[in-house]
């Protein structure tokens, strides 16, 4: 399916985590083991999405699926598969219809790296020490990334939401930020921020050595980099 969706559609999709539209829901709770290091993907097309890291080997999902009526959950299905040291994790809708969304609360190993994509719905996430790439439609970004160095990357891109990020003082990273429309807001030293057009803000910077990588990005929406 397509990432890029109309404005109207996303507005559709993004009002499906109103409550008129969840006139039902079921949990669907799973385990999978996995490796320290591994590369979770997560990929969701409406309802917000959080991933906590956690001393266990394993990726423990518990997926809430909502709707207006029982057709519509039954037309949503979570599929859950491993391969090699990758955990993959995929809303599917059957029947030709993509109504109803589903919630996403993920515990993942504390050395995993992330790959989300969140059609419309919120991100949020913590605790992982791994690379790290969101992207959202329609929704906000919220990171705490910890300590962000080495040859570690953070790459965080919303069409139309803010994004937050935190990070821990000792890091070392180059910063790239842009915002179309909306502010860049910084408590880091060594991080720069100028006015891209009348209405967007570009900001760049080195903290450290500047050996990790730091991209955020959004069209429609306000950036905040903060050190925690």
């Amino acid at each position: 399916m397509s990432r890029l969706l109309p404005v109207a559609a996303l507005l559709a999709l993004a009002a499906c985590n109103g409550s008129f539209e969840e006139r039902v829901h079921e949990d669907v709770h799973q385990t999978i083991a996995a490796a320290p290091a591994a590369a979770v993907h997560v990929e969701n097309v409406a309802g917000g999405v959080r991933v906590v890291g956690w001393s266990k080997p394993a990726v423990d999902i518990v997926a809430t699926k909502y709707g207006y009526d029982e057709q519509e959950l039954r037309a949503i299905t979570i599929d859950v598969r491993k391969e090699g040291d990758a955990v993959y994790i995929t809303t599917r809708y059957g029947g030709g219809t993509h109504s109803g969304g589903v919630r996403y609360r993920i515990a993942v190993p504390a050395g995993a790296s992330l790959d989300i994509s969140n059609t419309a719905g919120s991100v949020d996430f913590s605790g992982v020490s791994g690379n790290v790439k969101v992207e959202t439609q329609a929704g906000e970004i919220t990171a705490d990334a910890g300590r962000v160095a080495g040859n570690r990357s953070i790459d965080l891109q919303a069409t139309t939401g803010a994004i937050t990020l935190a990070i821990a003082p000792g890091s070392s990273a180059t910063v790239d930020g842009t915002s179309t429309v909306g502010d860049f807001a910084s408590d880091v030293p060594g991080v720069t921020k100028s006015r891209e057009n009348i209405v967007g803000m570009r900001a760049s910077g080195r903290i450290g050595s500047g050996s990790a990588q730091i991209r955020l990005n959004t069209t429609t929406g306000a950036i905040a980099l903060r050190e925690r």
